[in-house]
C-alpha cells in the first residue's frame, strides 16, 4: 500500500486502522479504490469538488478575520468519514435516546419543574444559565412545544466508542452543508468509489418537509424561515435549507405581530404564518419581551406563541437545554424519564457547584478543561495543564467565588482519519454532527451527517472559524427504503414564484437595487464623459470644448446633487481650473451622499439582501465589483486617464452585472420590481441632465457641443442618428429624449412600459392606484406637449421657461409615484 504507507495514525484510536495497524474492515474498499486510483485521481477530485462547491455559491460567513475577506469558501476533503451500519444502529438508538431526553427536560422546565422539585437536577445549573427564559414558563404544558429539530456533536473516544461531547438545540446548524457535501461527493463517487453502498439522506429531508406541513395545518405555505440576514455566519445555509424545504426565507422586517398571530408582509398584504423555522437565537426573536435592542426578530412573536397561533422550530426556551451543565446530571435523568441508562457515553463532567465536585476538580486541574456553563463565542476554556502557577492561583480564586457558573470536563483526544492535503494522506481529529428530527412519538436521525476535522495536523480545535475542513459521512449499506440519491433538480430552487407571496422586505429591496443601479450607471457615464472632455479626448476646439466642459460639471453637480459642488460660488475659480479635485470627491468620497461610491455602498447593501435570488455568477461579479472598487478608492494619485480607464471598467462590470440580473430572476420572482425602480431612476437622471444642460439658451457656438455631449453621456448617439438623419438640434434631441415612444430611455417608452408593469402587480385590481395616476398624469403631460412652444424663448431671455416648468412637473410626478409605490407595497401600517 503505497499511498497509506506514509499515512500514519494517531497515537490513540484511528478511524482506518487498529493496534495491530490492519485496515478495519468497513474502510477496506475505501483505502483499495483510493490505492487502485492513485493521488493524481484523487487531486483530481479535490479539483472538481472544489469547482462544484464554488460554483453553487458554497460559503460561510468570518467575523473579526484580520487575515481575509469575510466570506469564505467551503472546503470538503474527498475522502468521507465511513460507519459500518451495524454501529450506526446502535448509535442512531442512543441519539434518539438523547432526543427525547431533552424533548422531556425541555418540557418539564417550562411547565412543572419536577426536575427541580425532586432534586435530579440542582435549580442553580438552571437559572443560573442565560437561556433559561421566564417569558414562556408554563409553555411547556402546550402540546406544540416540542424539541423538533436536534443535533449532536460527537467524536470517537480513546475506547472506540461515539463519545457526546455537546447537545445543540436552539437553531442547529450544519444540515445545509452535510446535504451539499452528500451532492458534492455524488458527483465523483462512481469515479474514486464505485461500488460502495452508502445510506441517502433524501428521506431525512422528506421528513423535515412532512414536519413543516403537519404543523402548519396541511399548507406548509404559511411557513416561513427567520434568518438574521445576509452577514450571519452561516446564511448560505438559511437560503440552502428555505429551498429545499420549500418555504419562504423572511428576515424579522418582513413580518409583523397583530391580534395575537403572526403575519407576513408580503405584496398583496398581510398574510398568516402558522409554521417560524428560526435561525436566530432566542433573546434576539423578540424586542417586545425578550432583547429590547434587537432589530433582528418581530415585536409580539411570544403573544403569537402564548395564544397557540404559532409553532416554531425550535421554541424560544430551548438555548436552556444547551447548558453544558446538565451532562453530569444526564445519567440521572435517563432514569427518571425513561428508567434507562444513556446508551451513548458522555466527555466526563463535573460542575463546580457541589463540594465534592469543586474539591475533585482543585485536586486534578492539571487534567482537565474548565468551562463556563454560559458559553459563547467569546468564552475562555482554560485547560488546566496550560497554566503557569500565576494563572493557576488567579483562575483558582476566580472559580471558588462563583463555582457554581463553572463546569469541567475531561480532557481526551478524538480519533483520526484520513485527510488529502498536499498530494499525500494524513490523520487529522475529527467531530461528527448527527442530525434528529422529531416523527410522531419518537425521532427520525439522518443517515449522514456533517464531519468536521482540524485544520492542521496537531492542532485539536475544530471550528469552521479556525480554517476546518469537512467530510461527507458515509453511512456503509443498502438503503432499502429509497434508493434514489438526492438529485437538487426534485427539489424547487425558488420559492418565491407568484409576485404576490414576495416579502416586502425582499421587493423593496429589488426596487432600491434598480434604483442604485442605474444611478451608479448615469453617474459613472456623466463623470466619464466630463472627464473625456477635460482631457479634449473628442479633440474639439478647446473654446468650445471648455464652455460645454462647464455646463457638464454643473449637470454632474445637479444630478448627483453634491451640492455646492460645481456650484460653488466662494470657490469658482478653483473650481473650474482643478476640476478632477471635485470630480474624484464625488467619485471616491463613500461619506459624501450622492457621491459614486456612496451609490455603489447603498447598491451593495441591496445586493447582500438578494443573494439568495441571485445567480452565482451575478454574485461573483459583485463581490469582484466590491473588491476592485475599494481597491481603486483607496489609492491616491492617479492620473486622469487612469481614472478614465477604471472607470470604463467599472461601466462594463455595472453593464454586465445589469445583464445578470436580468437573467437570475424572472418577473413573478421580483424582477419586475427592479425593473419599475430602474426605470423611475433612470427618467429622474434623464430629466435632471436635460433641465441643467438644454434649459439655458445656449450659444450657436457650442449647442451643437453641448447637444452631443448629453446624448453621449447616455450612450446613445448611434441611437439618435438612426432615429434623425438630421444634424444635432435642440428640438429633434428633445423629441428623441422625451417623446420618442420606440427609444427605451425616453420618457414616454418609460412611462408606457411603467403603465404596462403596474397591471402585474398584485393591487392592480383596484380601481387606480395613486402610484399609477401619477404615470397617467405623466403620460397625459406627455401627449400635451408641443415642442415648438418648449423652445420659444424672448430674445432678452436666457431660460426655456416652459421646457423648464414641464421637466419639473415630470420630475415631481416620478418622485411622486415612486413614493406612492413604496407607501402602497413596502409598509403595511394601515392593515
Amino acid at each position: 500500500m503505497q499511498i497509506f504507507e506514509s499515512y500514519i495514525a494517531g497515537s490513540l484510536f484511528d478511524e482506518v486502522y487498529d493496534s495491530k495497524k490492519n485496515v478495519r474492515e468497513c474502510w477496506k474498499d475505501i483505502v483499495k479504490n483510493i490505492e487502485d486510483s492513485g493521488l493524481e485521481l484523487l487531486k483530481e477530485k479535490q479539483s472538481e469538488i472544489d469547482w462544484h462547491l464554488e460554483n453553487n455559491g458554497v460559503t460561510y460567513n468570518i467575523y473579526d478575520d484580520h487575515n481575509g475577506p469575510s466570506t469564505r469558501s467551503w472546503s470538503l476533503d474527498p475522502i468521507p468519514f465511513v460507519i459500518e451500519e451495524r454501529e450506526w444502529a446502535t448509535i442512531t438508538k442512543g441519539l434518539q435516546q438523547r432526543a427525547k431526553l431533552f424533548n422531556l427536560i425541555l418540557k418539564d422546565l417550562y411547565s412543572e419543574q419536577n426536575l427541580i422539585k425532586d432534586n435530579i437536577v440542582p435549580a442553580e445549573v438552571i437559572f443560573g444559565h442565560k437561556g433559561f427564559s421566564t417569558e414562556v414558563f408554563n409553555f411547556g404544558s402546550k402540546p406544540d412545544f416540542n424539541l423538533y429539530f436536534y443535533a449532536v456533536d460527537m467524536a470517537r473516544g480513546p475506547d472506540g466508542k461515539m463519545w457526546v461531547i455537546s447537545d445543540k438545540t436552539q437553531a442547529p446548524s450544519g444540515l445545509a452543508y452535510a446535504i451539499e457535501n452528500r451532492l458534492t461527493m455524488n458527483v465523483i463517487a462512481n469515479d474514486l468509489y464505485p461500488n460502495i453502498a452508502t445510506k441517502k439522506l433524501s428521506s431525512f429531508i422528506e421528513d423535515y418537509k412532512s414536519l413543516i406541513k403537519e404543523l402548519s395545518g396541511g399548507d406548509a405555505s404559511t411557513a416561513v424561515l427567520l434568518t438574521p440576514g445576509p452577514h450571519n455566519e452561516t446564511y448560505f445555509e438559511h437560503a440552502y435549507l428555505s429551498s429545499f424545504l420549500e418555504i419562504n426565507m423572511v428576515q424579522g422586517a418582513d413580518m409583523l405581530a397583530k391580534n395575537g398571530s403572526l403575519w407576513l408582509k408580503s405584496l398583496s398584504g398581510l398574510k398568516k404564518v402558522n409554521t417560524l423555522l428560526r435561525r436566530v437565537d432566542d433573546r434576539f426573536c423578540d424586542p417586545l419581551e425578550l432583547r429590547n435592542d434587537s432589530t433582528l426578530g418581530v415585536a409580539g412573536l411570544l403573544e403569537a406563541m402564548r395564544e397557540n397561533n404559532l409553532n416554531m422550530i425550535n421554541p424560544i426556551g430551548s438555548a436552556v437545554t444547551e447548558n453544558i451543565g446538565l451532562n453530569p446530571f444526564m445519567g440521572k435523568i435517563a432514569q427518571y424519564f425513561l428508567k434507562e441508562d444513556l446508551l451513548l457515553p458522555q466527555i466526563a463532567t463535573w460542575w463546580c457547584g457541589q463540594k465534592n465536585e469543586l474539591e475533585y476538580v482543585l485536586k486534578n486541574l492539571d487534567k482537565l478543561i474548565i468551562k463556563k456553563i454560559n458559553t459563547t463565542e467569546q468564552s475562555r476554556v482554560y485547560f488546566g495543564r496550560k497554566m503557569s502557577l500565576l494563572e493557576r492561583d488567579a483562575f483558582i480564586e476566580i472559580l471558588t467565588l462563583n463555582p457554581h457558573q463553572y463546569v469541567a470536563q475531561e480532557e481526551i483526544g478524538f480519533s483520526t482519519v484520513p485527510y488529502y492535503a498536499s498530494n499525500k494522506i494524513e490523520p487529522r481529529s475529527a467531530v461528527i454532527r448527527a442530525f434528529c428530527l422529531k416523527k410522531g412519538d419518537d425521532y427520525s436521525v439522518m443517515n449522514g451527517g456533517l464531519v468536521r476535522m482540524s485544520a492542521s495536523k496537531d492542532n485539536l480545535l475544530i471550528a469552521s472559524k479556525r480554517g476546518g475542513i469537512s467530510k461527507d459521512l458515509w453511512i456503509l449499506g443498502e438503503d432499502l427504503l429509497n434508493k434514489n440519491p438526492i438529485n437538487p433538480l426534485t427539489f424547487t430552487t425558488c420559492i418565491e414564484t407568484c409576485i404576490d407571496n414576495i416579502s416586502t422586505l425582499k421587493a423593496e429591496n429589488l426596487f432600491w437595487l434598480g434604483r442604485y443601479l442605474a444611478r451608479s450607471i448615469s453617474t459613472t457615464r456623466l463623470i466619464l464623459h466630463l472627464i473625456k472632455k477635460i482631457t479634449n479626448f473628442y479633440r474639439y476646439e478647446v473654446v468650445t470644448s471648455k464652455e460645454s466642459q462647464l455646463i457638464l460639471q454643473n449637470a454632474l453637480t445637479h444630478m448627483t446633487m453634491t451640492y455646492p459642488g460645481f456650484m460653488d460660488i466662494n470657490n469658482k475659480k478653483n473650481l473650474d481650473v482643478f476640476p478632477m479635485l471635485e470630480i474624484t470627491s464625488v467619485i471616491k468620497d463613500t461619506y459624501r451622499t450622492g457621491s459614486l461610491s456612496s451609490t455603489i455602498a447603498m447598491l451593495s447593501n441591496a445586493n447582500i439582501n438578494l443573494k439568495d435570488l441571485m445567480t452565482h455568477e451575478s454574485w461573483k461579479l459583485f463581490e469582484k465589483i466590491q473588491k476592485e472598487w475599494y481597491d481603486f478608492i483607496g489609492r491616491k494619485g492617479d492620473s486622469t486617464m487612469s481614472v478614465a480607464g477604471e472607470l470604463d471598467k467599472f461601466l462594463i462590470y455595472f453593464m454586465a452585472y445589469k445583464q445578470l440580473v436580468n437573467e437570475s430572476i424572472f418577473k413573478e420572482q421580483g424582477l419586475i420590481l427592479y425593473e419599475i425602480g430602474f426605470r423611475i431612476e433612470d427618467a429622474l437622471l434623464l430629466i435632471s441632465k436635460v433641465k441643467s444642460m438644454l434649459c439655458v439658451k445656449l450659444d450657436r457656438s457650442i449647442e451643437h457641443d453641448v447637444l452631443e455631449g448629453l446624448i453621449n453621456s447616455i450612450e446613445s448617439l448611434n441611437a439618435y442618428r438612426a432615429h434623425y438623419k438630421n444634424a444635432l438640434t435642440l428640438k429633434s434631441v428633445l423629441d428623441f429624449l422625451i417623446l420618442n415612444s420606440q427609444f427605451p430611455k425616453s420618457l414616454m417608452f418609460t412611462a408606457k412600459e411603467l403603465l404596462k408593469e403596474f397591471k402585474i402587480l398584485p393591487k392592480a385590481k383596484e380601481v387606480s392606484t395613486s402610484y399609477e395616476r401619477a404615470i397617467l398624469e405623466i403620460e397625459a403631460l406627455l401627449h400635451s406637449i408641443d415642442l415648438e412652444i418648449l423652445i420659444q424663448i424672448e430674445e432678452e431671455n436666457v431660460v426655456y421657461m416652459e421646457l423648464d416648468k414641464i421637466l419639473s412637473q415630470l420630475s415631481d410626478l416620478f418622485l411622486e409615484c415612486s413614493n406612492e409605490f413604496s407607501n402602497t407595497y413596502f409598509s403595511h401600517h394601515d392593515e
